[in-house]
Parts: C-alpha cells; structure tokens; sequence
C-alpha cells in the first residue's frame, strides 16, 4: 500500500493563499474600525458638555461639583451584552 503523506504543492499553495487572504481581510477590518473611531466623538482633551444629574443622594451634581484637586476622570464603559 503506498500512502502519500505530503499535500500536492498546489494544495499548499492553495492554503497559503487563503491564509494571506484572511490575514490581509483582518488587518483591512482593524484599520476601518480605528479609522471610524477617530472620527467618531469628542477627541482627547477636549471640554465636556455641561452635565447635571442628581447622585444617590437626591442632590445635584455637575462636573465642577464632582472635579477634585487633582481634575475629574470620567469613564464610559460600553458593555458587549447591550
């Protein structure tokens, strides 16, 4: 019995081909999405909009009242399960 444990060339040129393709596919994805993040939204550094809400409390708060000595870091967490 003669078993062939070698892929024919064209096989493997055929797997290296479509590998380059989906590498070549992702890195095209990535660049879109950082692309349309930068365009999207406020960018770093720039002034918040005035903001008012009331916290735990009931009393308000805005920006200013919130900023510490040291500034204000506000954080939005978007989560996967929206």
């Amino acid at each position: 019995m003669n078993i062939k444990l070698f892929k024919p060339a064209w096989l493997r040129s055929l797997g290296m081909l479509l590998a380059v393709c989906g590498l070549a596919t992702t890195a095209q994805l990535a660049v879109a999405d950082a692309e349309h993040a930068a365009s999207w939204g406020p960018q770093v550094g720039t002034t918040a909009p005035l903001l008012e809400a009331n916290d735990q409390d009931g009393k308000t708060q805005t920006l200013d009242t919130l900023r510490g000595p040291e500034g204000l870091l506000v954080v939005f967490n978007r989560s996967v399960d929206w």
